[in-house]
């Protein structure tokens, strides 16, 4: 297997040949894995050397990831959780079925007590979906109308590790966990994803098309990769 080295340490390298790319793409993600994506012209010695000129930058980014602190949700009464850019304070509610609702600035969970917070869990995410969606899709309308596009149809799943995508016959998909994400930061994928219903792709007219429907996409990226790893159910 391909490697870097930086300071006696061996990183190993994931690589994935693209005929869609036309430069050397460098990738670290959460779990530590380092992803070099290629075009076809470009040898994977030629690859791999990009990668090791890149090595300190590589061991950085891997050292951030590994001092996160995982996020994890108990459901418990007085808990804090964002929803569409504001913090809703978990009130528990003893009662014989298991439901969740929203009322005035607080999610209320219902359900016998002793119940797991892996069940409160599927409670919020389908509540969030729904509410998620009346939120959404007026959002959405209103970038498609200035991309010129039709509006698409559009879906809330739980995804582990897109943000967005589109489907093939021009819909889109957001991952759930937007919802726990600022304004700008919801408003930034939906621009991303429109994008991509005429430019499917990464190349320059696609990131035109995006800055020109949000001037500011930069600082909702930028947040997006420093603080979404947080926003988990």
């Amino acid at each position: 297997m391909s490697a870097v080295v930086f300071d006696g340490e061996y990183i190993p390298l994931t690589i994935i040949r693209s005929a869609r790319r036309k430069t050397i793409g460098l990738t670290v993600k959460e779990s530590g894995e380092v992803i070099l994506r290629i075009p076809p012209h470009v040898t994977e010695e030629k690859a791999v050397s990009f990668a090791q000129s890149k090595a300190e930058w590589i061991v950085r980014h891997r050292l951030k990831f590994q001092s996160r602190t995982q996020v994890e949700r108990f459901y418990a009464d007085g808990e804090k959780i964002p929803f569409l850019g504001r913090e809703l304070t978990i009130r528990r509610i003893e009662g014989d079925k298991v439901r969740a609702e929203i009322s005035d600035g607080e999610l209320l969970l219902t359900g016998p007590a002793g119940t797991e917070a892996d069940v409160f869990r599927e409670a919020v995410i389908f509540l969030f979906r729904r509410e998620g969606l009346k939120h959404l899709r007026p959002i959405v309308s209103d970038v498609a109308k200035a991309a010129g596009v039709e509006p698409p149809m559009l879906r809330v799943r739980e995804q582990q590790r897109k943000w967005g995508c589109c489907t093939p016959k021009n819909g889109i998909i957001l991952n759930v966990r937007l919802l726990l994400a600022p304004e700008p930061v919801i408003r930034y994928l939906v621009v991303h994803e429109v994008a991509h219903l005429e430019h499917r792709h990464h190349q320059d007219s696609f990131w035109a098309e995006v800055e020109r429907l949000m001037p500011e996409f930069q600082d909702a990226e930028r947040i997006l990769k420093e603080q979404g790893w947080m926003w988990v159910f």
